[in-house]
Parts: structure tokens; C-alpha cells; sequence
């Protein structure tokens, strides 16, 4: 289906203005990054992946030694976590509609903090369920933190998108230190790692909340 898909070209908004558009490709990457938001972007996403994997990385490793679930167990509370995620998505992107999405992506890291910091203290199945909510509300996330990052790019809106989509390698260095946080001390305590990741991301997001309109692509 993919390959039969017309794929649109992206056409690059009217921004501001470029220099160094005749230059090398590594001054046109050091020139996007002194571009404030895209930077912040660029780590927010960074920040976004690298709690994503972490979080559903260790669910059923948190599910078995916190809740007591068995391994069978704590593998369908993970499936119904993927499918928070997939209702959070399309709830989200409905109600962005009604609501900027840069307030309600400040209002779904408040969330996650909130969540992460009871599971912290608390035991049983219902941080599970919490865990579960965090994946509804980190869904919107990814291409929110997207758009904003490369608004008002113009020209150089491709390549300042390959550098956001770069930001995923988070994804390869948070679940590690989430790791050896666990080995260190307790699975509880390596879940306080996300909250760094959700508290900067929402720094990014107040950052951005004079930013008005922001096209959330599907794709993303």
C-alpha cells in the first residue's frame, strides 16, 4: 500500500530568511542549529523516544516485581498499554481541534509526571494502570513535538526535519540508564528517569505557547 501511495513532496512554508543557502552541508546544519526552538525540538525529541522505549521497555519487568503479575499477565496489560497509546493518538489528535495542541501537550507531560511520581510511591496493580495512562497521554507527543520544532523553517524545513527525526537515538541511551539505574537500586527508581524526559518536554512546550496554529501531520 505504501508503495503505491502518492507521496506528497514537502513544500517548504515561507520562513525566515536563509543564509548561507550556497554553503556546505555542515554550516547549513551548524546555521539550523542556532535556530532556539528547532534545538529544543531536537532534544525534546530526544527526550520523548528515549521515555517511550524506556517505559513499555521495562513494563513487564515493572509489572512482575511491583504488581506481582505473572510474565503472561503482565504481557496483555503491555498489549492494552499499545492500545492506550493507539486511543490517546486519535482522541488527541481529535482534540486538537478544540484545544492548542501546545497546551495540551504542556497538560499531557503534567500527566505523565503526576503518573510517574505515584508510581513511584505507590504499589499494587494500580501503577500499572498508571503506567497504562502514561502511554495514553506521551501518544500525542512524537509529531507534536515534530511541528513545533520546524515551524518557521522555510527553506530549510527538510533538513531541519532529519535533524529532529535524529533526536530518536534517545531511544538507544535512556532505556540503558533506565537499566542500570534498576541494577542499581530498584525497577521504581528507574521509572523516575522518564520524568526528567516529560519535565523537559514540557519546558519545550511552554516555551512554544505562543505559537498559535500548529499543523499535526498523521504521518508522523
Amino acid at each position: 500500500m505504501i508503495f503505491r501511495t502518492p507521496l506528497p513532496e514537502i513544500v517548504e512554508e515561507g520562513g525566515e530568511s536563509v543564509e548561507g543557502e550556497t554553503g556546505t552541508l555542515i554550516s547549513k546544519i551548524w546555521s539550523l542549529l542556532n535556530v532556539n526552538h528547532l534545538r529544543k525540538g531536537i532534544i525534546a525529541q530526544f527526550f520523548y523516544v528515549g521515555a517511550q522505549a524506556g517505559i513499555l521497555g521495562f513494563f513487564i519487568r515493572y509489572s512482575e516485581r511491583v504488581a506481582s503479575l505473572s510474565e503472561n499477565s503482565a504481557k496483555f496489560h503491555l498489549a492494552a498499554a499499545t492500545f492506550c497509546f493507539m486511543l490517546g493518538r486519535f482522541s488527541g489528535t481529535y482534540l486538537m481541534k478544540f484545544i492548542n495542541p501546545v497546551k495540551l501537550l504542556a497538560f499531557y507531560c503534567t500527566m505523565n509526571v503526576l503518573l510517574l511520581i505515584a508510581i513511584f510511591f505507590l504499589h499494587g496493580m494500580f501503577t500499572v494502570y498508571a503506567l497504562m495512562g502514561v502511554t495514553f497521554f506521551m501518544s500525542i507527543m512524537f509529531p507534536t513535538v515534530f511541528s513545533l520544532s520546524t515551524i518557521g523553517l522555510g527553506s530549510r524545513t527538510k533538513l531541519g526535519s532529519s535533524l529532529v527525526i535524529m533526536g530518536i537515538v534517545g531511544g538507544a541511551i535512556i532505556p540503558p540508564i533506565m537499566g542500570r539505574v534498576s541494577d542499581l537500586s530498584s525497577i521504581k527508581f528507574a521509572y523516575l528517569v522518564p520524568i526528567i524526559c516529560f519535565s523537559y518536554i514540557f519546558y519545550f512546550a511552554y516555551r512554544n505557547l505562543n505559537v498559535k496554529k500548529v499543523e499535526i501531520v498523521t504521518g508522523h
